[in-house]
């Protein structure tokens, strides 16, 4: 059950969404004028671009593309998006002022939208900087007509009784879709879980204890750390005790009058003039474009007790080209980015925004022995390469980050209507993380957050000579079985052929054979993200495979249900020469030659080949790929599907959402497969891979799974066979034993694996 100081805010916070925000009269009408203006203005363009540049720092702008156009209103995505901003604002500071007036002044009929965004409402109280800094003008906008109705409307509410929480997180995530807030990395923190964190790190509100928060969005870890204060004090104290930072500036604004109710402030003649400690910042690059007026505060020079926060989980591909080249050099800095070229097709580029915001965080704001917890991608602990440098727990100079505790709560969702994997990292500055480290797997929450069921687990890094590999975690006695079988394989795994964003047009049904050596197909056109015209034709045979896709492997089961166009010459690692294709395969070409355009606007293709390159070149094809024998298994899901592919006239091809081993023969194939399978494998594989994730079990995978190649011995035959009566129905219990026997697993070590299993409820 919520508890009585949650109920109000949430009260309060809910019904000033609900009385102003998307769906009520007074905000439906606001946000209508604000649009019907922008349409009409002649300055639409430019001013949408200068205000999405200022309140979408950090280059996710990008990103607005995927949250689509209006076309009942003719606005386009960045046009919805900047109407809806500025509606906020003036809600926000709106809000302020009926606080701080107790809603009995009313607004000065003299003034201006821009006069309100620069605080100037607020001067004469003494409220230095509750303000935007820097904000491009808006007085364009004439919002005269609705600003003493929507003030009207605020007044009703009372703001004072507001106990806790960030008051304006509803009424934001009203505004604001998922898609928009998405295409910034906005997830906003619930306020159950910015207090288990501060819980978990030991700060009660004690005099002198600091804090900061730099990623503080609207601010629920410095509304819950104020309120803490003031409990345990009586008052909040000096307020420089409770810093927050966000590069965002709607964000900073609603932070800053959030801290203002938590911290009961009321304006006072006598008091002076008071600086609200949220400021408008970027972290990484400690450049303020121009923004950082707010103080002169020597930033680099100050340290906290406690750094908190929740930073923005953007990937680096989803940042502008300028955000990533302003970057890079932090990216460098802190170990993050050591991958180039072909790596990064693997994933091992693919680095989030909020392992750098964690790093350079610790690094300028942490106290020695300082204590840190961040909200970050579950992923990071168990992705392959990406995070290699991340994992190290390291800070420029040789500092030590020790890792105190780690919460993963991936199989939840505290965010709402968010799917990510989300983790809670521990840390304390000074030392060098120990290993093994606790690790707290959540497998259930209630709504509130108040019920939660916990296992308590271990983690350290899957090879014990790299600090920098996938963490390993398991339920205490389960780790010795589970190093028995890590280690390298003697097999290399790989991805399936991958079309670089072509699966409509290399993918295609066969519909006849005309003739021996042709047949006729038509392309999956479905297949495609982008809109590709539907063709049928007759092209030669030679060069069209059975192609196993996303849902046509399963555990010992591997039907193909299409073909695929292989365009790619497996030696050379590039198109097949246009002259061998034009002598050789002319029908092919002919077809190929239809969507010339789309295939050369293939982002893929443009980054990682030449334009001398054939415009029809594929990825992850190699001699491997035409093996005639393969094991192929999914690599995403929670659970290991391995299956034995035999073509019979021509090899099998897996698409890229697939892994897999060439084999030497069909012994081998369901060795390997019976040794994926089994119950042991299986568990070390969860132990260390992100089940569920998309990532689960890729061509990393081998490099900590000791498999020896076959070479037809007694215990290798045995699983071979016993993998195959398995896959007829046969009882799963005795390839668990066989395969035991073979990496020297006791009974007791055995009885621990499947009771760790069975826990977490993987069986």
């Amino acid at each position: 059950m919520k508890n009585r100081r949650a109920t109000r805010a949430d009260n309060v916070s809910t019904r000033l969404m609900q009385t102003v925000g998307m769906g009520s009269r007074i905000g439906d009408e606001f946000i209508n004028s604000l649009e019907n203006q922008l349409i009409h203005m002649g300055t639409r363009s430019r001013l949408t671009q200068d205000w999405l540049a200022y309140n979408n720092p950090g280059g996710s702008v990008s990103g607005m593309s995927a949250v689509g156009s209006d076309e009942a209103t003719g606005l386009t995505a960045g046009e919805k998006m900047l109407c809806r901003q500025l509606y906020y604002l003036i809600a926000v500071f709106l809000a302020a002022w009926s606080y701080l007036t107790e809603g009995k002044i009313p607004l000065p009929k003299s003034f201006d939208l821009d006069s309100l965004l620069r605080g100037r409402l607020f001067e004469d109280m003494g409220l230095t900087n509750l303000k935007l800094e820097g904000c491009p003008s808006v007085n364009e906008f004439d919002i005269s007509i609705h600003l003493a109705g929507l003030l009207d409307t605020i007044n009703k509410l009372d703001l004072a009784s507001y106990a806790g929480g960030d008051l304006f997180r509803p009424l934001y995530e009203n505004l604001l879709t998922a898609k928009m807030r998405h295409a910034t990395g906005e997830h906003y923190t619930p306020e159950w879980l910015a207090a288990h964190m501060l819980d978990q790190i030991g700060f009660r509100g004690e005099k002198e204890t600091t804090l900061i928060d730099p990623a503080c969005g609207s601010g629920a870890f410095l509304v819950e750390a104020i309120l803490r204060k003031r409990a345990r004090q009586g008052g909040l104290g000096d307020w420089g005790q409770v810093v927050g930072i966000d590069v965002n500036p709607l964000a900073v604004l609603a932070a800053k009058v959030n801290y203002l109710i938590a911290a009961g402030y009321r304006p006072s003649a006598c008091a002076g003039d008071l600086e609200v400690p949220v400021f408008q910042h970027d972290v990484v690059t400690g450049d303020d474009h121009g923004l950082w007026s707010e103080v002169d505060t020597p930033w680099d020079s100050m340290r906290f007790d406690y750094v908190v926060g929740n930073p923005p989980w953007i990937n680096w591909e989803s940042l502008s080209a300028d955000y990533r080249l302003a970057t890079l050099d932090s990216w460098k800095k802190y170990g993050l980015f050591r991958h180039r070229g072909m790596d990064t097709i693997l994933g091992k580029g693919k680095k989030d925004f909020s392992t750098l915001m964690t790093l350079a965080s610790a690094d300028r704001f942490l106290k020695m022995q300082g204590k840190m917890a961040f909200l970050i991608t579950q992923s990071v602990f168990k992705s392959g390469g990406a995070a290699d440098g991340f994992r190290r727990f390291c800070l420029p100079g040789g500092m030590g980050l020790k890792v105190l505790m780690v919460e993963d709560l991936s199989r939840l969702r505290p965010f709402v209507k968010a799917s990510n994997r989300t983790a809670i990292l521990y840390l304390e500055k000074g030392s060098p993380t120990v290993y093994p480290v606790r690790y707290r797997l959540w497998s259930h929450l209630s709504e509130d957050g108040g019920e939660k069921t916990i296992l308590d687990m271990m983690a350290e890094p899957a090879n014990p000579t790299d600090p920098g590999s996938p963490w390993i975690t398991y339920m205490e006695g389960g780790e010795a079985g589970i190093k028995k079988i890590l280690g390298t394989s003697d097999y290399r795994a790989r991805e399936g052929a991958n079309t670089g964003g072509a699966n409509g047009i290399l993918w295609v049904e066969v519909l006849d054979r005309p003739q021996p050596g042709l047949v006729r197909i038509r392309n999956l056109a479905a297949s495609s993200r982008r809109r590709v015209q539907t063709v049928e034709a007759v092209i030669e045979d030679r060069l069209v495979y059975p192609l196993l896709k996303g849902n046509d492997v399963d555990r010992w089961r591997a039907n193909p249900s299409a073909h695929i166009i292989l365009t790619q010459d497996p030696t050379r690692r590039r198109g097949i020469s246009p002259v061998v294709m034009a002598r050789n395969y002319p029908r092919t070409l002919a077809y190929l030659n239809q969507f010339k355009s789309e295939l050369e606007k293939r982002a893929a293709y443009r980054r990682y080949f030449k334009k001398t390159d054939p415009f029809y070149t594929m990825f992850d094809v190699g001699e491997y790929t035409l093996a005639p024998i393969k094991v192929v298994w999914r690599r995403f899901g929670g659970r290991m599907r391995a299956a034995v592919v035999e073509g019979k006239d021509k090899p099998v091809i897996p698409q890229e959402t697939h892994t897999m081993v060439a084999c030497r023969s069909s012994d081998e194939a369901w060795y390997l497969a019976g040794i994926l399978n089994s119950l042991p494998v299986e568990y070390v594989i969860s132990s260390y891979s992100m089940v569920g994730g998309k990532s689960f079990a890729g061509p990393g995978l081998l490099n900590f799974i000791k498999i020896p190649y076959y070479v037809g011995n007694s215990i290798q035959s045995m699983i071979a066979q016993t993998a195959r009566r398995v896959s007829a129905g046969g009882d799963p219990n005795l390839l668990t034993e066989v395969v035991a026997d073979l990496y020297g697993i006791v009974d007791n070590e055995l009885r621990r694996m499947k009771s760790c299993w069975e826990k977490l409820g993987l069986s």
